[in-house]
């Protein structure tokens, strides 16, 4: 179809001095996937691992791929582990192996230039966080910038801006967003500042003018250059609101600063990567209003775009002219080149569970994705790596999971005959009560795209098909592949609670699994003990408040550790507003007939609360059975996910995409 379904999605865009293919945009995002610094816990270079990330993305279809972010001075450098270095003339080879990856893949390379101003750190560096004034936006109180730091970090934005542009980069994005020095300048919140770099708002953008003045007369006329704006604090009207935004984008363009906008919300901290619980295209309202004031530059819209759909009807209304998606395109390289093709529902989508993405970066981690295990292993496990089976034979898979469905798929990509056997009438395993929490419908797109693809591959389902060694056996495998999961359990070991609770055999205690499936019985008063700590709690709390339950829920960490700060900000708060009694750092001594015994773990008074109903969320066991019988009678038997160790989603899906590559 080329893209008819798509027109304006696929139709070409100027953008100062260049023209790109489409409108599809893969936006700047911190990934971790800079080369190793020489000692840790100094800058690194960005290169050729984030090249191949990068590259696969322009490969895929893209139409402009920005690298971000690149740090523009030592005093931003030590945000976070081997940040990667764009000041250093050093960086200029380092950049070339990006940009070229992206260049021979048509796609357009730009490099996001930042500096994160109070929201850097020094444990290491001990250096001071600069900021305009004094306003703390992260964990340490900043010192304010003097005129001559200024003057000094204007220079250096020019110096790196003039080494991309060596290294091979067509496009400058200044970043003046997600409460960054730009933006903290910009901010009526963080600028308290009585010179001219503080007050009207034509003081607070100066920083920004010199700064993208500096960078066009290093860079010429051949480079576009644009800014990342906050379109919205969201602070009311203590911060930049979408109309102020909007004054300073037509500012820009009519002091001929900026060749494009790319408009996003929120400060630093939660906000920046929007969860499943929020509405997709959630920003796109910010870019709407910089379109009503702009005469010609392009406007990009960011945050939670998912679907070739959403962004063709965001170019439709006239509320941008250009589409960031970024964590979509994570999930699927090939998201635009489906899109184009008439492929759309073939796309591996995004679910914005945050999981791999920004749950690792909170973490220290580099990025992953639940749904794309190639993501920071393009060298071993990219495109063009999964390689035609030496010896096809005959694969058996037994769970019908996520797990057992990738590796179904992958099997039978590389020329196996596969047959898969789930007990259950439906496959999709344990997703299919995970989508049943409030809000997190999409995560039924874990199974749904991997059934797809299984049929697309030829692999024989045979949902409602239970295994026992001699079934499996009957059918001949040259392997078999153990993906029965896990079970739920209301005894199992943790580490923040003595396991299991007294009284917790009791009929009217259950795990979170059996609640689920038992919601509409349970009694009016439950209480929920979740020593996990993950959405599995918190999930239920919603759940069970909203259908008029008096809800507690008791944890014994101070917060739901294995879950993303965005996530646990969104979900949490749902439940609360749901009428749920959040108890953190606190455990169950005991559990007697309808009662149960709380206790305070950071030394308060207990108190013995009523119950109906009491669940407990703590760690699963695997369902291994079938595993330990056939090791020893097949030649080739493996188990993946929960029937290893029952884990996250993510670890199922690694598990089985891998195994399936040796097979």
């Amino acid at each position: 179809m080329d893209g008819m379904s798509f027109p304006l999605l696929f139709s070409p865009l100027e953008i100062g001095p260049l023209r790109s293919r489409n409108r599809v945009i893969f936006g700047a995002h911190f990934t971790m996937f800079s080369e190793p610094a020489r000692s840790f816990g100094e800058p690194g270079f960005y290169g050729e691992r984030i090249g191949r990330y990068l590259g696969e993305r322009a490969r895929g279809g893209a139409g402009i791929v920005i690298m971000g972010q690149t740090q523009v001075h030592p005093t931003t450098a030590y945000q976070m582990s081997n940040n990667a270095a764009a000041w250093l003339e050093e960086a200029i080879g380092h950049f070339e192996q990006v940009s070229s990856r992206v260049r021979e893949h048509g796609a357009l390379p730009f490099v996001q230039l930042a500096h994160n101003g109070g929201v850097n750190q020094g444990p290491w560096s001990k250096l001071p966080v600069l900021a305009p004034s004094h306003v703390p936006n992260f964990t340490e109180a900043p010192k304010p910038l003097e005129k001559h730091e200024i003057r000094e970090l204007v220079h250096h934005f020019a110096i790196s801006a003039g080494h991309a542009v060596q290294g091979g980069f067509e496009g400058i994005e200044i970043h003046g967003a997600h409460g960054y020095l730009i933006h903290e300048f910009l901010s009526p919140k963080s600028n308290l500042r009585t010179d001219e770099y503080g007050g009207s708002l034509e003081n607070r953008m100066r920083f920004a003018v010199e700064v993208l003045s500096a960078v066009r007369e290093r860079v010429g006329p051949s480079v576009a250059v644009g800014l990342r704006l906050v379109g919205d604090e969201e602070a009311g009207a203590a911060g930049i609101g979408p109309e102020e935004s909007a004054e300073i984008g037509a500012r820009l363009e009519q002091l001929g600063l900026v060749d494009f906008l790319d408009v996003s919300i929120g400060a630093s901290g939660i906000g920046q990567v929007r969860t499943l619980y929020a509405e997709p295209g959630c920003a796109t309202y910010t870019a709407a209003a910089q379109k009503r004031r702009v005469r010609e530059i392009p406007v990009f819209a960011v945050h939670r775009i998912a679907t070739p759909e959403q962004a063709e009807a965001i170019l439709e209304r006239g509320d941008a002219d250009a589409v960031n998606v970024v964590r979509a395109q994570i999930a699927d390289p090939d998201w635009a080149a489906k899109a184009r093709a008439g492929e759309a529902s073939t796309i591996r989508l995004c679910s914005a569970t945050n999981q791999g993405c920004y749950g690792n970066l909170t973490a220290g981690w580099p990025i992953t994705c639940v749904q794309n295990p190639a993501v920071g292993r393009e060298a071993e496990l990219g495109t063009g790596t999964l390689a035609p089976a030496d010896e096809p034979g005959r694969v058996v898979v037994v769970g019908g999971g996520p797990g057992g469905l990738e590796a179904a798929w992958v099997a039978a990509a590389r020329g196996h005959d596969v047959i898969l056997l789930e007990r259950e009438p439906e496959l999709g395993g344990k997703v299919r009560l995970a989508q049943a929490l409030p809000g997190r419908a999409e995560v039924a797109s874990f199974a749904d795209w991997r059934i797809g693809e299984c049929e697309r591959r030829g692999v024989d389902l045979r949902p409602g098909t239970g295994a026992t060694p001699d079934s499996v056996l009957a059918l001949v495998p040259d392997t078999v592949v153990i993906a029965t999961g896990g079970r739920a359990t209301k005894t199992g070991r943790a580490k923040w609670h003595a396991m299991p609770v007294p009284g917790s055999d009791a009929d009217f205690v259950l795990d979170h699994e059996q609640a689920l499936r038992r919601a509409d019985e349970l009694g009016p008063r439950v209480v929920i003990l979740d020593v996990v700590g993950h959405i599995e709690g918190i999930g239920l709390a919603e759940l069970l408040a909203t259908r008029g339950c008096e809800v507690t829920l008791a944890m014994p960490l101070p917060s739901p550790a294995n879950l993303d700060a965005e996530t646990a900000a969104a979900a949490l708060p749902r439940a609360i507003a749901a009428g749920t009694t959040w108890c953190p750092s606190t455990g169950i001594a005991r559990i007697d007939p309808g009662q149960v015994e709380l206790v305070d773990l950071l030394g308060g008074p207990g108190r013995t609360l009523k119950a109906d109903h009491v669940i407990i969320r703590t760690h699963g066991l695997p369902a291994d059975e079938l595993y330990w019988v056939l090791r020893d009678r097949v030649e080739r038997v493996a188990r993946v996910g929960d029937a290893v160790a029952v884990r996250t989603i993510d670890r199922a899906i690694f598990d089985a995409h891998v195994l399936s590559r040796r097979i």
